[in-house]
């Protein structure tokens, strides 16, 4: 009977862990908003509320080595080529701030479509940098049709 329990506890571990969505292998929190994995969309995860420039990403633990590298992009999931990727890289760290990018240059305003690696698993978010004074709509549809379409999964 217990070895039974044990096994069944086991499975129940395995299986739960599996339901953890391939591209958003781990939380990723933004500005004090948990990225969300919303039912439909299996590309990447959103965060809901704009974020400031120098707004914290956080992890729910500290990783020997963060990296982010945040895309630049149209509404509908375009990135814009003629911008440079930010990249963050962070050693032994469970946040970091995004103007700590490795050119020291903020994100400017606007939407961004980004991976942040740690532990040798990758998390995708999407998410909108706004200056405080702006209320911009924060709609991903545009992007997840986009990236849909472009990986061929409709």
């Amino acid at each position: 009977m217990k070895r039974t329990l044990a096994l069944l506890a086991c499975l129940i571990s395995v299986v739960a862990a599996e339901e953890r969505p391939a591209l958003y292998p781990f939380d990723v929190t933004l500005g004090g908003t948990k990225a969300e994995m919303k039912e439909g969309n299996e590309i990447f995860a959103e965060v809901s509320k704009p974020v400031a420039p120098d707004a914290v990403l956080a992890l729910e633990k500290e990783v020997p080595m963060l990296i982010v590298n945040a895309f630049p992009c149209k509404e509908d999931g375009t990135v814009e080529e003629t911008q440079a990727a930010a990249i963050i890289f962070a050693q032994n760290v469970k946040e970091v701030k995004l103007d700590a990018t490795m050119d020291k240059k903020k994100l400017v305003p606007g939407t961004y479509l980004a991976n942040v690696v740690a532990d040798g698993k990758t998390s995708r978010i999407v998410f909108v940098v706004a200056t405080p004074d702006q209320k911009p709509v924060v709609n991903f549809s545009k992007v997840l049709g986009f990236l849909k379409k472009k990986a061929g999964v409709e």
